[in-house]
């Protein structure tokens, strides 16, 4: 049984377009150490709001961001710092994660806020005004998968360019691009704004974006979509906002993406333009073609042999590129296909040929995207955000390709236990392609049951496909029960989209010590 987006946002207000921000005016998030919902915070507060936060299990990382802009943040354990800043009235806006209005529509802090009389909307809402505030395109990059890693790539490219849009990406940037290093922000004083545009419970539904990115439209997010047509219809109500007004480009080379594209053209959506690889079905037709070869090692270079002239108009600098090889710096073959989309919509949004050309081949990344955080004496271990089995094996082939001959051993945090019993045998079925696996505590978050399977179930299935697996307990329990047995000529593949950060931190360190 699926939930509606009434149900997921219980108590908020309807999404809307943007509206600019008012300096001075008193806003006050709930779950503030979620990753959109610190976004919201950090782009208020630069625009001269009044900010202020609750959150029962800030991270480390989070709460240095957070003190850093000044934003106090209060907790059940810090009492006298929540009294202090939820003084609320009528006058004031909370913000409200999704990931506590689908559980926990009563909330402590959500009552205290009806009960000033505050205005309740989601932290996508705050994004969206802060987008408005700021003027300019708001350019939207969406999918189901490598949308966070594919933000942070059109950024770079369109700052390499010159154009300095304000920005949300879903993960921590790097120096150069982070406000500060580390937080999922960019700040520009320069009109425009980059978002990562997120599907479920509707949360993309606020940026009415002039320029969008579809990298692929998979089944994800068992609990409110029942099959991967019920994504390509959510996908195509966001859609409308740029096919009908500025342009969107779409991957016409994934199935989902290929029907959602043929669903918006039947529609008489005249700005929609759709790219592919070329050895892929979905290339025939497409307004970019780009061919993709192997530099070995994992590491591709694309050079594109097609573009139509209604997608050279919409993206100028594409003309620029035709026929060059351009090499990919990020590697996996999956990467190679979406950077000739992140191409196509940096191109649309003032991106230079240039520009385009040197991010494609230098960009290193987002944080937790297979992110090396130990390498010594043949053993590496890397933390990466993945937790679908689509993602799961296109990480896996890449590691598999970059560190040939090595074994491969997966601990894996498995993220929400509603997804983790729709996609078992998927999960079990990806998971088993490499040579040992340890599946940790799964991580709930918006479960309403957490009774309907466990990390040993996973573990089971994958045992009986014939891949060792264990389920030792928590992700640190986890580390401690690996790092015995983690010898030369091992990488250690950390992957999940919860804690297992902490994870791939412990045997970092552990090795470290051991060395």
């Amino acid at each position: 049984m699926t939930r509606s987006i009434s149900d997921i946002a219980a108590g908020l207000e309807p999404s809307r377009a943007g509206s600019p921000l008012l300096p001075g005016s008193r806003l006050h998030i709930i779950g503030v150490g979620g990753t959109a919902a610190l976004a919201a915070a950090l782009h208020a507060k630069a625009l001269g709001l009044s900010v202020s936060g609750y959150d029962q299990a800030l991270t480390g990382e989070s709460a240095a961001i957070l003190s850093h802009a000044g934003i106090p943040v209060g907790s059940a354990a810090r009492p006298e710092v929540l009294q202090s800043c939820t003084a609320l009235n009528a006058e004031s806006t909370v913000a409200i994660s999704k990931a506590i209005t689908s559980t926990q529509p009563n909330h402590p802090e959500v009552l205290l806020a009806r009960g000033a009389g505050a205005r309740a909307v989601s932290v996508q809402q705050v994004i969206a005004d802060a987008a408005a505030t700021r003027g300019g395109l708001l350019i939207g990059v969406g999918g189901t998968h490598g949308k966070t890693t594919s933000t942070g790539w059109v950024l770079d490219a369109l700052v390499r360019s010159g154009v300095n849009p304000s920005a949300f990406v879903g993960g921590p940037l790097a120096a150069e691009l982070g406000t500060p290093a580390g937080s999922p922000v960019h700040i520009s004083g320069e009109p425009g704004f980059l978002v990562e545009a997120d599907e479920y419970g509707g949360n993309f539904d606020t940026y009415h974006a002039d320029r969008a990115l579809i990298l692929n439209v998979d089944w994800d997010h068992p609990d409110i979509f029942a099959d991967r047509q019920a994504a390509v219809e959510t996908f195509a109500r966001w859609a409308t906002y740029p096919a009908k007004s500025g342009a969107i480009f779409i991957n016409s080379g994934d199935q989902g993406g290929a029907e959602l594209a043929a669903m918006l053209a039947a529609g008489e959506h005249h700005n929609v333009y759709t790219f592919a690889t070329s050895t892929l079905a979905g290339a025939q037709g497409a307004d970019l073609i780009a061919d993709v070869t192997s530099r070995g090692a994992g590491a591709f270079s694309v050079t594109v042999r097609h573009l139509s002239d209604r997608a050279a108009a919409a993206a100028p600098a594409l003309r620029a590129l035709l026929d060059h090889e351009l090499p990919i710096g990020l590697l996996g073959a999956h990467n190679a296909s979406n950077g000739l989309g992140v191409a196509a919509l940096a191109a649309s949004a003032g991106g230079s040929a240039d520009g385009i050309a040197r991010s494609l081949a230098t960009f290193k990344g987002v944080g937790r995207r297979m992110e090396v955080r130990y390498d010594h004496g043949s053993i590496t271990v890397l933390d990466d955000y993945g937790h679908h089995p689509t993602a799961i094996d296109a990480t896996m082939e890449t590691i598999r390709q970059r560190y040939p001959g090595r074994t491969l051993l997966l601990a894996i945090e498995p993220l929400t236990y509603h997804r983790t019993a729709a996609l078992l045998e998927g999960l079990a079925q990806s998971c088993s392609a490499a040579d040992r696996v340890a599946v940790a505590e799964i991580f709930a978050v918006r479960d309403l049951d957490t009774t309907s399977v466990s990390a040993a179930d996973l573990a089971e299935r994958i045992a009986a496909m014939g891949t060792p697996a264990t389920a030792p307990g928590t992700v640190l329990e986890t580390a401690a029960a690996l790092l015995p047995s983690i010898t030369p000529g091992t990488v250690v593949l950390v992957m999940g989209g919860g804690r297992s950060t902490e994870l791939a931190v412990a045997l970092a360190r552990g090795l470290t010590a051991a060395s």
